[in-house]
């Protein structure tokens, strides 16, 4: 019961594996991919990409917009703004859009 997820910046193929689920933060709300979902593409918002495989959550990327396209059992992200969770750290801690971040980080959804 598993499909291909790939998420790939302009920097780098951050992961490329089969899985079981992804919850991702679509621009009119968060959405979860299952094998044979049916063909799909929409934008990402700031928020929490949860990646599932055997039953358990084995990482979460933090995503600040983007592209998903799910096709034929394929699910491919591209963004430019992407870090896994545990990695992120706040540099500029007047700006809004970190402390945003940091904020999803603390407070994760799907855990």
């Amino acid at each position: 019961m598993s499909f291909r997820l790939e998420i790939i910046s302009p920097q780098d193929k951050i992961f490329n594996d089969e899985i079981d689920l992804c919850v991702m933060p679509g621009i009119e709300g968060d959405f979860g991919v299952l094998k044979n979902h049916m063909p799909f593409l929409t934008t990402l918002r700031l928020g929490i990409a949860y990646i599932y495989k055997e039953n358990k959550l084995i990482e979460k990327y933090l995503v600040n917009g983007g592209v998903v396209e799910i096709s034929e059992n394929q699910c491919t992200l591209l963004t430019e703004d992407i870090i896994k969770s545990k990695d992120f750290v706040i540099v500029n801690s007047g700006d809004s859009i970190e402390i945003n971040k940091k904020k999803l980080v603390d407070n994760p959804f799907y855990s």
